[in-house]
């Protein structure tokens, strides 16, 4: 009897946990929103000149004939001013028509602010880290997938966050593209709900993941850490963590929730597990790396990070082990009580936070709203499926973790790709 009431105590007390969480979350996504209306709101009014320094955006790309002019595509239409962008392509040795195809491609539209590199294979952080520190010229640098694009004025909105100087990396609001499958949609809602947490983030300056795709950094910045290192298989969280250890005071990382990139889903749950894997991992390396930032008390960081956010994220995952277990306690409860109540309030306040999402995801348009929330009941059920891919991750990465400083110390971060479907887009260059 001790053990069954101390396992509904867990329940209850993870459970205000998650509430609490979401509940904050909330809150930090429209302090958020308003601080942004309120900056655009002051900017009109001034009549300021937009903020257009010299932006460089490096490509690196391994094989990616699919999908590498459909990205070109996007950074040249883009309404940033030509004569202030600089496009880089580092070819890592691909074996496919990668090189061809960019080669025709500035032929074509003939693009002199547009370079091709080649080198051999030797990574993803090894061809960025090239790319930046010989090639690059602006003060502000992006760094963008071959398989991802950019709405056309993802690179206007993101110079004008880098005005204030305080801000060291931004990262983009990442989108699922489109392709009528249920896989697809699962991973569409999940992009949407996290991107917005991302704005609570920003909020509360505990930001520590810049994801690659659209990420931009001042140049000087990526200097004074020492760019890329090749040690991890998550180069931009570790990335963003090595910008953090010289202080998320004056350093910070924050979201541009207008400044929206593209990218597609992983096809297969293999993919995604791989993928969701990949991740984890990633992110244990950089946590061991950076373990000496966990309760830190210096006064370049902020208590909420290091005290808080940082030890918050294993807690989740500690949480997350035992769902399973726990779920299927609920489950025998309500079946052996006929409990329906506690189902539904669930399904209720999941499908509630998740509308809440959709409905303050500004970058969506009515329609699209309409579409997501018609669909969203069904999201608590195929979340799942998701929860599956994650949990078989998350005991890869636990199996794991003995050979965690062994993994950091061979200093290898090669290439991993999801299959892609290479889905058009129409761009006018």
């Amino acid at each position: 009897m001790k053990i069954l009431s101390f396992i509904s105590y867990l329940i209850v007390f993870l459970g205000i946990v998650n509430l609490l969480r979401m509940m904050i979350f909330l809150i930090g996504s429209d302090i958020y929103g308003l601080k942004k209306h309120l900056a655009q709101k002051k900017s009109t009014q001034s009549k300021k000149k937009l903020y257009k320094p010299l932006l460089s955006v490096v490509i690196p790309a391994h094989n990616e004939e699919k999908t590498i002019i459909r990205c070109l595509s996007s950074v040249a239409s883009n309404n940033y001013p030509q004569s202030k962008l600089q496009i880089i392509v580092i070819d890592d040795g691909s074996v496919d028509h990668t090189p061809n195809l960019v080669r025709k491609f500035k032929e074509k539209n003939k693009l002199l602010n547009l370079q091709l590199i080649r080198q051999k294979n030797s990574g993803k952080a090894n061809a960025l880290n090239k790319g930046i520190k010989n090639y690059t010229k602006g003060s502000l640098v992006m760094c963008l997938d071959g398989d991802s694009y950019l709405e056309k004025n993802a690179l206007t909105y993101a110079a004008q966050y880098f005005e204030d100087q305080k801000v060291a990396a931004l990262s983009s609001n990442v989108k699922i593209i489109d392709d009528n499958s249920l896989i697809n949609l699962i991973q569409k809602f999940e992009y949407l709900i996290c991107y917005q947490m991302k704005r609570a983030q920003t909020t509360f300056n505990i930001e520590y993941i810049i994801g690659g795709i659209g990420s931009v950094f001042r140049k000087s910045i990526l200097k004074k850490v020492g760019f890329y290192d090749h040690d991890t298989v998550t180069e931009d969280i570790d990335l963003t963590m090595k910008i953090l250890q010289k202080g998320n005071k004056h350093y910070r990382v924050i979201y541009g929730a207008d400044v929206i990139a593209y990218t597609e889903s992983c096809q297969t749950i293999g993919a995604l597990i791989k993928q969701r894997y990949r991740w984890k991992w990633g992110r244990s390396q950089t946590f061991f790396k950076n373990k000496n930032m966990f309760f830190n008390s210096d006064q370049k960081y902020s208590r909420l990070l290091t005290y808080f956010y940082l030890p918050f994220a294993i807690f989740c995952d500690f949480a997350f082990f035992l769902e399973p277990f726990l779920a299927g306690y609920i489950l025998l409860v309500i079946l052996i009580f006929k409990d329906t109540f506690t189902f539904i309030s669930a399904y209720t306040v999941i499908s509630a936070y998740i509308g809440i999402n959709i409905l303050a995801e500004e970058t969506l348009g009515k329609k699209d709203k309409i579409k997501l929330l018609l669909i969203s009941p069904t999201m608590y059920i195929f979340f799942y499926l998701l929860s599956f891919v994650e949990y078989v991750a998350l005991i890869k990465a636990l199996i794991n973790l003995p050979k965690l400083s062994q993994s950091i110390n061979q200093k290898r971060c090669f290439w991993q790709h999801v299959d892609r479907k290479g889905i058009s887009v129409d761009f006018t260059v």
